[in-house]
C-alpha cells in the first residue's frame, strides 16, 4: 500500500512586485517593440490561504488600478466615517469576507501567497 504524506507549505515564498518574463519567452512570443528587451508584468492581486489542506480561510490582496471602481465603492461604504478622499491608484487592500482595509505593499509582499495575479505592463 503506497501512501503519501501531503502537507501544506506554510513558509513565505518570495515573489516580486514587477517581474520580467523575457528570459522565459521565445522571440516570437515576446511581442515587444524593436529595441525593447523586457517583458514586464506587474502584480495586482494575491490570494492567501490560512489553515490546513483540509480547512481554512482564503483572503485576497488587490491593488487599486482604476478610480471609481467597485472596490473603491466597497471601501468607502465600509468605512465607519464618510470619507471625502478617494483611494489612490496603486493603493493595496486586504479583503477578508466583507472586511476591506488598506495595507502597504510590504504587507502584500510578505504574505503567504497561494495565487499571484500579474498584468502586462505596456
Amino acid at each position: 500500500k503506497a501512501g503519501f504524506n501531503l502537507q501544506k507549505v506554510n513558509r513565505h515564498i518570495k515573489f516580486p512586485e514587477v517581474i520580467d518574463l523575457a528570459p522565459f519567452c521565445t522571440t516570437k512570443c515576446k511581442n515587444v517593440a524593436e529595441g525593447n528587451t523586457k517583458v514586464l508584468y506587474s502584480l495586482y492581486g494575491v490570494v492567501e490561504h490560512s489553515g490546513t489542506m483540509r480547512s481554512g480561510h482564503y483572503t485576497a490582496y488587490v491593488k487599486m488600478r482604476a478610480m471609481n471602481s467597485h472596490l473603491s465603492d466597497l471601501v468607502l461604504r465600509g468605512q465607519s466615517q464618510a470619507s471625502e478622499t478617494e483611494p489612490v491608484k496603486g493603493q493595496w487592500f486586504h479583503i477578508s469576507d466583507t472586511h476591506v482595509q488598506p495595507v502597504s505593499v510590504s504587507k502584500v509582499l510578505s504574505s503567504q501567497a497561494y495565487l499571484l495575479f500579474y498584468e502586462r505592463l505596456l
